[in-house]
């Protein structure tokens, strides 16, 4: 009686923990893909990069020596790499989208997507996403990285223009 006693134990403890176990390692082999995508994107542009951030599918990163910025995306359908100059971007902002809405008679907001735009002095823009309801679950802190992100940015695009005017 004794051992049917543990088995079950045994057999609830893994029906409980089991999930939880494969659903880290899933969670860590994307991370890790992401991880090994940058690196190798990082070697291809000969890039020695000083700040970066890596956060679920996503990865950006600077190298203040070459004054370029990389920023990687991995989603089911395809992986998205931007490499670009810091020379050669004018504005940086963020986009916030949010969805409002009335709680017992207090306003609440709910992000629904985040993205850092990016212009360059050409005119032409892009958008760096760093945060989808539609492809994130759940917010990681991404307002405050976003915001981390603009204003290193904006300081090497002031530094950027800093030197040329001194030049």
């Amino acid at each position: 009686m004794d051992t049917s006693v543990i088995t079950i134990c045994l057999v609830l403890v893994g029906i409980i923990f089991i999930p939880f176990f494969l659903f880290n390692m899933s969670g860590k082999s994307t991370s890790k893909k992401v991880e090994e995508a940058a690196k190798a994107l990082n070697t291809k542009n000969q890039l020695t990069i000083s700040q970066s951030e890596l956060w679920g599918n996503a990865y950006i990163g600077i190298d203040e020596n070459k004054q370029k910025l990389v920023f990687l995306k991995f989603s089911e359908k395809e992986t998205y790499e931007r490499v670009v100059a810091i020379s050669s971007v004018k504005d940086c902002m963020i986009l916030e989208q949010r969805k409002f809405f009335k709680v017992k008679n207090k306003k609440d907001s709910h992000l629904e997507k985040l993205d850092l735009k990016i212009t360059l002095k050409s005119g032409q823009y892009f958008e760096l996403n760093f945060y989808d309801e539609t492809l994130n679950y759940s917010e990681d802190f991404e307002v405050k990285r976003i915001e981390k992100w603009k204003m290193l940015i904006n300081q090497l695009i002031t530094l950027e223009s800093n030197v040329k005017q001194v030049a």
